[in-house]
């Protein structure tokens, strides 16, 4: 049975009376779930460094993010060549549309890690739960709750901080950047939404061949209006450009669909919040990128915002200790 995602499992936070029962349909959680969700996050801050290494090379974001959707489609069309029976099942509306959001989340994630220091990216990124809990509270015509109200109000604040508005020197303040950042997180919400009812189908594989599918023509498309992309082919590049496009893509993006097929979305998106920790901590060791103490105080203060407005979805059931 498909886990419940953040639109469905979040949407309890604004009708009271649905809560007793959104209790009662919680999956139990599972383990290879959560240990594929730590592997995801792993696997996303590794290539985040080493895409932000062949940006400083001088390959250009959305050269990679062609490239790695294309890697990542012949990938998984071997992949479901063995394991996957998608090819009598046509691409559907939802899947091309998911294709589509892909597109502009790689891209601007990408942009945002070359004008930003990586962990103020990828935080900026995960900024995307609490536009998720703002989009169902309009769709659902309901308040947010006063937990929720909390961590939105400590996540803006914490975005304030970790893009260094507060900062005395607005002049070094790279405001296409923060702007690309915070349009990651509009596509990453997009994302995680959509996933609700393309998860649903059961299929891993195949749904997601089809979506990076979209993405590589797309991306195609926009390389024949550029010419070729030399530095990626650049013999000091490619290797890292084939890693981006394997572990940075086809992997990460495959385990996250998995994962929210078989544990709560929920709580993949606590763990993926480990993410901007493990990746600054690499950005400081192989580029000796550094944040300001108000910027880590800023990304903990979104961290924690999440972490605990997430939590609010997965208590445990009073009723059920009557």
């Amino acid at each position: 049975m498909a886990a419940k995602t953040p639109h469905t499992a979040w949407k309890s936070l604004f009708e009271g009376d649905s809560l007793r029962d959104s209790y009662a349909s919680r999956d139990s959680p599972d383990r290879s779930g959560l240990l594929a969700m730590i592997l995801t996050v792993v696997a996303w801050a590794i290539a985040a460094n080493v895409a932000n290494r062949l940006f400083l090379s001088g390959v250009q974001p959305f050269e990679l993010a062609g490239a790695s959707a294309t890697i990542a489609t012949f990938g998984l069309a071997i992949l479901d060549s063995l394991l996957g029976r998608s090819h009598a099942k046509p691409i559907d509306r939802p899947q091309f549309t998911l294709g589509l959001i892909l597109v502009g989340l790689v891209g601007a994630d990408y942009l945002a890690i070359q004008r930003l220091p990586v962990a103020v990216a990828i935080v900026l990124l995960f900024t995307a739960p609490i536009l998720v809990v703002l989009w169902t509270s309009l769709t659902s015509r309901n308040l947010p709750s006063r937990p929720v109200l909390i961590a939105l109000s400590f996540s803006i604040f914490g975005v304030l901080l970790v893009s260094n508005l507060l900062a005395s020197n607005n002049a070094q303040i790279d405001w296409l950047g923060i702007l690309v950042g915070l349009t990651t997180a509009v596509f990453f919400a997009a994302y995680i939404v959509l996933s609700d009812r393309v998860s649903a189908t059961g299929e891993t594989i195949g749904v997601m061949l089809k979506v990076f599918a979209v993405a590589s023509l797309f991306w195609i498309a926009y390389q024949l209006t550029q010419g070729m992309p030399w530095m990626l082919l650049a013999p000091e590049n490619i290797l890292n450009v084939i890693y981006v496009g394997i572990a940075g893509n086809l992997l990460p993006y495959l385990l996250f669909f998995w994962c929210i097929q078989r544990i709560q979305a929920e709580r993949a998106a606590i763990a993926a919040t480990l993410e901007p920790v493990v990746a600054g901590v690499l950005a400081w060791f192989w580029f000796g990128q550094t944040l300001t103490l108000m910027q880590i105080v800023g990304g903990f203060t979104i961290v924690v915002a999440i972490t605990w407005m997430q939590f609010q979805t997965t208590i445990p059931n009073p009723l059920d200790s009557k």
